[in-house]
């Protein structure tokens, strides 16, 4: 009729004349074309609704669509969401795969008490076809993105089982724990701090079957993506748990270890290895092997043979950094270095301590002589060059070219540049010398994550705070208390676990030990922050 009058009703100086044609149209249409004793009301309203579910759940459902279209138009229920809400209260939702897998989800579903009486088994087959693409829809794909600090082999499973099964682990762990968080952590608001309160019930540390595990794997071993992997799994389920309900991060790495050293896993490796290596004679505790030795020159020779494997350092005395400003005397040290790997074998790391900064000595006049030092060392393909850190000095004193965590980043962006083949090694305790530890260290340990991969050593003396015991934790403004009493380590282990929280082997060299008792401390309080130990036996 519009059309016919042509009618402009985009012409809003004619608006109410455009609505009163329109009105007349609406009133000619009921008066002559539309029978209300042969239209029925109802089904124009379920018409549209079919319509409305057709345009939602086509892109997901393409072989489904007609089926739930059809179902609602005869019972106005929408079976794809029936079937989502019953699925998705099953406990091993997550892990279904197979043809068997769907039969059964489908037989338990007719079964219910929730479809009793509606005589849903006629509709068998097309609901389990109907049950596969409502678990393709709500599985996505499995992201690294909040498990980062996972080892890539048993990332690799996760992303290989979604591959070839569609099945997304990251996913399960999740949902499993969160039956754990209702039962055993209770949530407490107090108006008076306006602070959260998590109360944790449960012992998910040194428990031999956390989280029901032994059921968990009896159940479902017969996946193939699970046989075998009870330790992986259980490997998920906790870090969903230590990271995101339970609060208990500092567990993490120590856990990884105890799950290797057990055997409970296979496909990952430990984290924060650490070689031990011995220095003025001091013995390690029984358990943990040392096969290297830490030497010290300033002239490139050495007085002692070392009966085995050694790191070797190139220091100067006092001030005296003359072999890093004058060809000449860099000339003899190399000589002499070429002397004693060709007596005693090459060094695993040749350390390189920081030569002094001055007004015109910088990182370009280092690199000229350290790239003299690099290319004569070539033929040495296996050693390892490290530059190692200077003690902080007192303002008014000349300064170490390498001292602190910003120059460590900064020579390291040259060493990329430029190609070389230069590393670092740390010394802890003169990086963070004088420093507040409860806040300054942490920016000095984040920006060494930076360059993480370069590190390939440390020097360490006493931890300047020990591990102790607590049941409380904080974290984003809230307060984690524990039932039971849990190790804690202290901020500082923590942020030095964090830096060196990878897969690769850095040697371990203890400064300042006046004692065995006091070496074997720190080996405890390393172990409980979550470090390994190369020699270590295992249990």
């Amino acid at each position: 009729m519009k059309k016919k009058d042509n009618l402009d009703e985009f012409n809003f100086k004619n608006h109410s004349e455009n609505m009163s044609a329109v009105l007349k149209y609406v009133m000619d249409y009921f008066n002559h074309y539309l029978n209300p004793e042969e239209y029925d009301y109802e089904n124009i309203k379920t018409e549209q609704s079919a319509l409305k579910i057709f345009q939602e759940i086509e892109g997901f459902f393409p072989e489904s669509k007609d089926f739930v279209i059809q179902y609602y138009k005869k019972t106005k229920s929408r079976i794809d969401r029936l079937l989502k809400s019953w699925m998705y209260e099953r406990k091993y939702v997550h892990l279904i795969y197979s043809a068997e897998d769907y039969e059964d989800t489908i037989h338990k579903f007719c079964s219910s008490t929730k479809m009793k009486g509606t005589e849903i088994e006629q509709y068998r087959d097309q609901l389990i076809i109907l049950a596969k693409e409502i678990k393709a829809k709500e599985t996505e794909k499995p992201s690294i993105s909040g498990f980062k600090y996972l080892d890539d082999n048993l990332v690799g499973w996760v992303k290989e089982t979604y591959r070839s099964y569609g099945v997304n682990l990251f996913e399960f762990a999740q949902s499993y724990t969160g039956a754990f968080f209702d039962e055993y952590i209770e949530r407490i608001y107090t108006r008076e701090s306006e602070h959260f309160y998590y109360i944790n019930r449960y012992n998910h540390r040194y428990n031999d079957n956390p989280f029901n595990m032994d059921v968990l794997y009896r159940e479902n071993e017969h996946r193939p993506f699970i046989n075998g992997h009870k330790g992986e799994l259980e490997m998920l389920i906790m870090y969903v748990w230590v990271f995101d309900d339970a609060s208990d991060e500092g567990y993490w790495p120590e856990y990884v270890n105890l799950c290797i050293s057990t055997g409970r896993v296979s496909l990952v490796k430990r984290i924060n290895v650490l070689v031990p290596v011995t220095t003025k004679g001091m013995m390690y505790p029984v358990d943990i092997k040392s096969n290297m030795t830490f030497l010290e020159t300033t002239t490139g020779a050495l007085k002692v043979a070392p009966n085995e494997a050694y790191i070797l350092r190139l220091s100067y005395e006092k001030d005296n950094d003359l072999l890093w400003k004058d060809a000449a005397r860099l000339d003899v040290v190399l000589k002499n270095l070429m002397d004693t790997f060709s007596k005693y074998g090459m060094p695993d790391t040749l350390e390189l301590l920081s030569p002094l900064r001055s007004q015109t000595y910088g990182e370009e006049e280092f690199f000229k002589q350290y790239s003299i030092l690099e290319k004569s060392l070539k033929k040495y393909k296996t050693i390892k060059i490290a530059l190692v850190n200077g003690p902080q000095k007192q303002s008014g004193k000349s300064k170490y070219l390498m001292q602190t965590a910003e120059d460590v980043v900064n020579i390291h962006k040259i060493v990329k540049e430029m190609k070389y083949k230069l590393k670092f090694t740390i010394d802890i305790s003169r990086l963070i010398k004088r420093k507040n530890y409860k806040g300054e260290f942490e920016e000095d340990f984040n920006r060494l994550t930076e360059i993480r991969s370069g590190i390939v050593g440390i020097h360490l003396s006493r931890l300047p705070s020990r591990t102790g015991f607590s049941h409380r934790h904080y974290k984003d403004g809230n307060r984690y208390l524990y039932k039971y009493d849990y190790p804690e380590n202290s901020d500082f282990l923590g942020s030095f676990s964090a830096l060196l929280n990878d897969n690769l082997s850095r040697y371990l060299v203890p400064e300042g030990m006046t004692s065995e008792a006091e070496l074997e401390e720190l080996v405890d309080d390393l172990l409980r922050g979550g470090f390994s130990f190369s020699g270590q036996e295992v249990e």
